[in-house]
């Protein structure tokens, strides 16, 4: 029995579209359509938590390797918002801002006043091809104050009484405290 020879001539677009869909679900380094790996353009790592009481700032660090081209975008990830743009927000919502440090890939989202809506995933998203991105996980936390003691204290008249109040969950130092 002989066997015969076929001369197949496939486009190439359509050995594109199987090389890069066996992919899927894999967690590789990045690889780009001809199966080259990419560099990873972040120096912050990718799902890092950032804890931020409400009413306070939070600021969600993103960190680019200097020699990337690309513009750095951060979407909320909940609802798709695109929230800033390189150098510029585009967010109504004037408490988001990114905060850029020159010659140093820091491209940090600040949200002032934080709410517990803002708490969820963030997106920073460099647009190279293909695009890369990390995701920063917000967490909000309510501070509360507490008086050290037992609940109710029996103390000798003309004696020293000394409070002691713990502040818990606060991630920043609080601008007064009322007694």
């Amino acid at each position: 029995m002989e066997l015969k020879k076929w001369n197949l001539h496939v486009p190439w677009f359509l050995l594109l579209l199987s090389s890069t869909h066996s992919d899927v679900g894999k967690k590789t380094s990045f690889q780009n359509h001809f199966g080259s790996p990419l560099q990873n353009q972040f120096n912050t790592k990718n799902n890092t938590r950032v804890i931020a009481q409400k009413g306070g700032l939070a600021i969600l660090p993103c960190v680019v390797k200097i020699n990337s081209p690309a513009t750095v975008s951060w979407i909320r990830r909940k609802d798709f918002q695109l929230l800033t743009l390189g150098l510029s927000t585009h967010s109504s919502d004037k408490r988001f801002l990114v905060e850029h440090t020159r010659h140093m890939g820091h491209w940090s989202l600040r949200i002032k006043a934080v709410r517990e809506e803002d708490r969820g995933f963030y997106e920073c998203q460099l647009s190279i091809y293909p695009t890369q991105s990390i995701f920063i996980e917000l967490k909000i936390v309510e501070a509360a104050a507490e008086i050290s003691s037992a609940p109710e204290l029996h103390i000798d008249e003309a004696s020293t009484l000394r409070l002691e109040c713990k502040l818990k969950r606060a991630t920043e130092n609080p601008s007064f405290v009322f007694w």
